[in-house]
């Protein structure tokens, strides 16, 4: 069996949605952001992706690695939890977090576009709050690479916000805070590269969704 851990050659890029000049303050801003709510959304977040004791899983985009090391924690002690980040301060930050923790955890540079690790290495691979910060044709490549680096039957789960419904909100959003996607508009993308069984559902935490879907390969 491969080990997911072990050296791999890592091809990253400065791109959009690196956010590695907040890492030392990335925590505070996310407390902020949920009023004070991080765990509740971290806990309502492990509960969607369905995690079991012994699964191997990614976060792609783990920032300071605060969920990666809840998934840890529903994984057990037979599970391998890795978190990448493509901005070296966030990963620099999760390891510390990791170490002082005293939990076994992985977190190393990695791009969505570029996944270090080989075919079929993961039950379930995380994305939360990160994938509309990459650029289209990036994240669009991304999917083909969680793809392949899921075990067959494995699970993507993404968790984002969505677009407001009513008009003059939707208007607000776009125009004034620059939020131009809905984390519901995956579903079809993920059927185009090949994951089935697509589930779409109401986080039902300030107004965020949930995308799962399982690569069925032959």
């Amino acid at each position: 069996m491969s080990d997911i851990n072990a050296p791999q050659k890592i091809t990253t890029q400065k791109q959009d949605g690196q956010l590695g000049g907040m890492a030392h303050y990335y925590d505070i801003v996310v407390t902020l952001i949920t009023l004070g709510r991080e765990k509740a959304l971290r806990d309502r977040t492990i509960e969607l992706a369905r995690l079991k004791p012994g699964e191997r899983v990614l976060e792609i985009g783990c920032g300071t690695g605060t969920l990666t090391l809840a998934a840890k924690a529903q994984v057990g002690p037979e599970g391998e939890v890795t978190g990448i980040d493509i901005a070296p301060e966030m990963v620099a930050v999760a390891t510390e977090k990791a170490a002082r923790k005293g939990m076994k955890v992985t977190f190393r540079e990695g791009s969505i576009g570029d996944v270090p690790f080989p075919d079929n290495s993961f039950d379930t691979v995380m994305c939360s709050f990160m994938i509309f910060h990459m650029p289209d044709d990036v994240r669009k490549k991304g999917l083909a690479e969680i793809f392949r680096a899921l075990k067959p039957g494995g699970h993507l789960f993404i968790v984002d916000q969505t677009l407001p419904d009513h008009k003059w909100q939707r208007t607000f959003v776009l125009n004034h805070l620059y939020w131009k996607h809905d984390v519901r508009e995956l579903a079809p993308e993920l059927k185009e590269y090949s994951f089935s069984e697509i589930e779409l559902g109401d986080a039902k935490f300030m107004g965020m969704w949930y995308v799962l879907g399982t690569a069925n390969k032959a």
